[in-house]
């Protein structure tokens, strides 16, 4: 998995102070997308080791929230790199700190696919298993037609703000009501 960059000191992308990770590569190529260059799957460097390292040893810091991993789309990953952000994810945690994903991808849609090939189905897996282990979830398509520069953590007014964690308690999706205006 290539990176575009890891940003340090967000207050952009999540609730409060932040690491953001935005991954390289995204197939939905919406018009519009703030992050045209990140669609490539080759553009940045390849994450390694070390950028997990760094961003655990940031997370570390008592004015830190947590993670925030962004793109591209992490979904869009291939089931090997979604189980390193799993990973990552669960290492986020173990310190106490939340994750939030963005994704291109519908909350409800993720779930329902049925994938043709054996990678399809194992990076689907993976994105489940992902979208389980992250505390928030901005689902949807960015359309340009519904941009909306005055949104929270959003970018177009289709796309939602979900808290996972209720929303896998209650078996439905359950919007994030902590939004600040």
């Amino acid at each position: 998995m290539n990176y575009a960059k890891i940003r340090f000191n967000d207050i952009a992308n999540g609730e409060g102070v932040r690491v953001s990770l935005f991954v390289s590569g995204c197939n939905f190529h919406c018009p519009g997308c703030f992050n045209f260059e990140q669609q490539n799957f080759d553009y940045g460097d390849p994450y390694t080791e070390k950028e997990t390292a760094m961003i655990l040893q940031e997370l570390q810091k008592p004015e830190v929230s947590g993670l925030s991993l962004l793109g591209g789309d992490p979904l869009w990953q291939t089931h090997t790199d979604i189980e390193t952000l799993v990973n990552l994810t669960k290492s986020v945690h173990e310190i106490g700190k939340n994750v939030w994903l963005w994704t291109g991808y519908k909350w409800e849609d993720v779930f329902r696919m049925k994938p043709t090939t054996r990678s399809e189905q194992l990076r689907i897996i993976w994105a489940r298993k992902l979208l389980k282990e992250v505390d928030i979830c901005v689902d949807g398509l960015f359309k340009e037609e519904l941009s909306n520069r005055f949104l929270v953590w959003r970018g177009s007014e289709n796309q939602r703000i979900i808290d996972v964690p209720a929303t896998l308690q209650a078996g439905e999706v359950v919007l994030y009501t902590k939004v600040r205006r």
